[in-house]
């Protein structure tokens, strides 16, 4: 444990620092170089010279002059110079980039000190533009416009993409606050005010619209997608208003004709920035998962919302470039950077198309693996359409994430190994997955692991929450589509028992886990895969009680060794079989778990077991649907105590209803009230 922690706070300690690095270089400090260089090249590129480009490089239309006329190379670096405010520590930067560029992407491969000399000679022989003809080809070291090619330096494109990511650093700290005060229980007096009340009623627990859908999915058949509940469209709709806000803006670039470029200019930049925002959101391994609260699928909410606005600006940066390489676009797509520019473009919208919901939900191994492929191929031709053209410190920056996020992940990997495992069947389409806890494995309710099957597709893996019972990590997993029907299918001709090799990647979650105990009663809900979690949590629990909807008795027997943990009361609602609705003593519920299937009576029977001091929680199955509604209402209005925290985990219908209950009610109950929605859906 502590070995595997220390490599995994290295990985995260080194990944920012590197990330730090690369943003703070970024092109919006003037002095680098950068900026002065890319702002020059405009102005210095509408000035004509008599000059014939080499050709010998792919890049010989943009950069011949420059690196090799002298003209064009003294007004290249006297405009630098001066634009910089005539900062002469700049010098020595300036010299060093334009060597490497003219290097890299000219005909010429001249040494520094050559690029030294066209300066010297530049400042001593220059001619003010003033003095002469424009319209002909100009043989002396000039200056152009530097009114208008200021106004060009000082334009804010970088700072919108900056902005963006100051705008979720902002959700971050803010709901780094919130979690925190969650965590050590601030939040429990809070909560009972009117005012959060309102808040909570409003903006934090609602789906997007009234009574509508946060888990489950809109659409019809193949069709499908999912909506954001009312905070994460809030916080959509302001990054809404930021992206409009940025497009508009002034945009301070003057020089005649080149509107269409100022365009594609800022919307380049602005996509640019978000990159390490998409990687970041995606990655697993991320430490502002444990500082914000937010769940993994919160994370890949933005994951989605980040990638279309990239798309959104890439496209209005494709689109302004191709109307102004009109009559020669065609021909443009033999330079590198043009071509992948375009590639780029065209495999971002496809990433954004194959990413729906429809797509992830029916072939989601696939779909994933082709995500990932596809992904590379983005950065890549991305990287070589800003090799030429600056701003590869967000390309780093997202490398950097990725590659760490890929490393923390490897590093848990060889930490578990793969180990054999013990698979059961356990109930009707449900199995258990058992393997040894390792020494080192942290773990507390609600944490889940990404499963790897040995013999099965190597990179895939799903993740399921997993529980710790007598020294071994469990996974009680619902037969669907996929690998679970694959190694279902498997288990039933071995006799409903086998043994498979299999890596946990892992642990994440249970985080919830220390908030729920700030509480003094608790309310569990439980239904459908979510049982697992939500019973683990219970086991934890000394006051409130457990709501458990089931589809048949044998799906919750197969969960007795956690059952035999929880000493607070548990009522089970078994929705697809009927018989006499009873109350048990756990003891004897454990011993005998198949009440009387005959008796359809409806009646509560009292077993008269004798309870003993360890054993007193009752449990009480009732045969019908619960009213879900009723059942919280009733249960928060007859608690005792002045906070209750609600934690939840069912299907999607489940979920939806009750997160309406809790909206509907917050408001009514003088109580304090929390909701902890464990359920996850990508």
């Amino acid at each position: 444990m502590f070995v595997d922690m220390r490599l995994v706070a290295f990985a995260l300690i080194l990944q920012f620092n590197l990330i730090a690095a690369e943003l703070l270089g970024t092109t919006f400090r003037r002095g680098s170089g950068i900026s002065e260089l890319n702002t020059c090249r405009v102005g210095v590129a509408e000035l004509t010279f008599d000059y014939k480009m080499l050709g010998k490089s792919s890049y010989s239309k943009y950069w011949d002059a420059p690196c090799g006329y002298p003209p064009s190379t003294g007004s290249f670096l006297l405009c630098s110079y001066v634009i910089s405010g005539n900062d002469s520590s700049i010098q020595p930067k300036l010299f060093k980039l334009f060597t490497e560029r003219c290097n890299d992407y000219s005909s010429y491969d001249y040494p520094i000190s050559y690029y030294e000399e066209q300066f010297k000679n530049a400042t001593q022989n220059y001619v003010p533009l003033s003095q002469l003809n424009a319209s002909l080809p100009i043989y002396s070291a000039t200056l152009p416009n530097m009114k208008l090619l200021q106004k060009s330096y000082m334009d804010a494109s970088t700072w919108f993409a900056v902005a963006v990511c100051g705008y979720f650093l902002l959700l971050i700290i803010i709901s780094a606050v919130y979690n925190f005060s969650r965590r050590y229980g601030f939040t429990k007096r809070m909560n009972g005010s009117k005012v959060s009340k309102l808040f909570q009623k409003y903006l934090i627990f609602p789906t997007l619209l009234p009574n509508g859908k946060f888990s489950q999915t809109y659409g019809y058949s193949f069709f499908t997608m999912l909506f954001p509940n009312r905070i994460q469209f809030v916080t959509d709709l302001f990054l809404f208003g930021l992206q409009v806000a940025f497009y508009c803006a002034p945009y301070k670039y003057t020089i005649k004709g080149y509107w269409v470029v100022y365009v594609g200019y800022r919307s380049g930049i602005m996509s640019l920035g978000k990159i390490p925002l998409l990687v970041l959101f995606a990655g697993r391994n991320n430490f502002l998962l444990w500082i914000t609260g937010w769940s993994y699928s919160t994370f890949l909410h933005f994951h989605k919302v980040v990638a279309a606005w990239m798309f959104i600006d890439a496209l209005i940066h494709s689109v302004a470039y191709t109307i102004d390489y009109v009559g020669y676009y065609v021909s443009s797509l033999h330079y590198t950077y043009f071509a992948c520019g375009v590639a780029a473009t065209v495999l971002a919208g496809v990433l954004c198309l194959h990413s729906l919901h429809f797509f992830r939900r029916g072939f989601y191994e696939y779909f994933l693996a082709i995500h990932v492929v596809l992904a590379i191929c983005f950065i890549a031709m991305v990287w070589h359409h800003c090799n030429v053209l600056g701003w590869m410190e967000w390309l780093v920056a997202a490398c950097c994430v990725w590659f760490f996020d890929r490393l923390v992940r490897v590093i848990r990997m060889f930490a578990f190994g793969y180990q054999t495992s013990t698979i059961t069947v356990v109930g009707d389409q449900l199995m258990k997955v058992e393997v040894p806890k390792p020494d080192w494995w942290s773990h507390a309710p609600g944490t889940y692991g990404f499963i790897y099957f040995a013999g099965i597709i190597f990179w895939e893996n799903h993740p399921f929450t997993v529980v710790v019972e007598n020294g071994k990590i469990c996974a009680y997993i619902r037969v669907k589509m996929g690998v679970t029907s694959r190694i279902w299918n498997k288990l039933v001709k071995n006799n409903n028992r086998m043994n498979w090799r299999i890596c946990i990647e892992g642990p994440y979650g249970g985080a919830l886990a220390p908030m729920l105990k700030k509480y003094d009663d608790a309310l569990f809900l439980a239904g459908g895969s979510g049982a697992p979690g939500i019973l683990e949590s219970a086991t934890k629990a000394t006051n409130g009680k457990l709501v458990w909807v089931a589809q048949n008795i044998s799906f919750v027997t197969a969960y007795q060794t956690l059952i035999t943990n929880i000493s607070i009361p548990i009522d089970i609602y078994i929705t697809r079989e009927t018989s006499a609705n009873r109350t048990f003593l756990k003891k004897e519920f454990l011993s005998d778990s198949e009440p009387d299937s005959q008796s359809t009576d409806g009646s509560d029977k009292e077993i008269g077991y004798k309870e003993t001091e360890n054993d007193v929680s009752q449990i009480h199955v009732r045969y019908c649907r619960p009213d879900i509604s009723q059942i919280i209402d009733a249960e928060v209005r007859a608690s005792a105590a002045k906070n209750v925290g609600i934690i939840a985990c069912g299907p999607p219908v489940m979920m939806d209803n009750i997160r309406h209950v809790i909206t509907d009610h917050v408001t009514d109950w003088n109580k304090s009230i929390d909701f902890f929605d464990e359920f996850q859906i990508w």
